[in-house]
């Protein structure tokens, strides 16, 4: 299969993203974070990945100003500002790999959520270079929230990959139909925390996403929160 076959896949969807069940809980998604981490309206925010901007655009229309999402892809990107000049909320939304991000000691927080970008990407390598420019992005002490695969649920892997294998079908908005074979990485909360730890961050928080709940086997992804040392 093509190692990037992630660029295919988004590049084949757009606003179409919207229609899988798990882009249902936004809002309290949202609504978690800003309880928890994000309490500052002020706070300069990076999504990384942030498809069609679904949870930069909820921060703004509560408030908040200062936020950049960034996405590997046009057609997500394009229904990004599409979203956001119906919602009337600004939002500096740009074309961009994650892994190439220049900023430094710029932002407060930085999202990478619902497999956004990380592990997707062809090896550990490429996923590990997006873990070093979000450190150098956020400013010291800034929050990184992760979400990722958990290994352990209900799926088959390669063990000596930990990547699970698939075909997925996109349905767009005309009614037409295309299957891309996806392979995208798991892991473990113990395995992951050490890896940030290598990378300079500080790990506060390993629960079911979007909650302090313990990781639980069987559930499709964990969250991860950590800070840069």
């Amino acid at each position: 299969m093509n190692p990037k076959w992630y660029r295919e896949f988004f590049r084949e969807m757009g606003i179409e993203y919207e229609d899988y069940a798990f882009t249902k809980n936004t809002e309290k998604e949202v609504e978690w974070m800003i309880k928890e981490y994000l309490k500052n309206p002020e706070m300069k925010i990076l999504d990384v990945g942030c498809g069609t901007g679904r949870h930069a655009i909820s921060l703004a229309t509560k408030g908040y100003r200062n936020i950049t999402g960034i996405d590997l892809s046009p057609s997500m990107i394009k229904a990004a500002k599409k979203v956001a000049k119906r919602k009337n909320v600004r939002v500096d939304f740009r074309v961009c790999d994650a892994r190439e991000l220049s900023f430094e000691n710029k932002f407060d927080a930085v999202l990478c959520l619902c497999e956004g970008a990380f592990g997707l990407l062809e090896n550990d390598n490429e996923n590990y270079k997006i873990l070093r420019v979000v450190h150098r992005s956020l400013k010291k002490h800034g929050i990184f929230i992760l979400t990722t695969l958990n290994l352990f649920r209900d799926e088959k892997f390669n063990p000596m990959t930990c990547r699970s294998h698939l075909e997925v079908e996109i349905v767009q908005k005309d009614g037409q139909k295309k299957t891309i074979a996806c392979s995208d990485r798991s892991y473990t909360f113990p395995e992951l925390k050490w890896v940030l730890e290598q990378y300079g961050f500080k790990v506060l928080l390993g629960a079911n996403p979007f909650s302090k709940e313990e990781i639980s086997y069987g559930t499709m992804e964990f969250m991860i929160v950590s800070e840069k040392s």
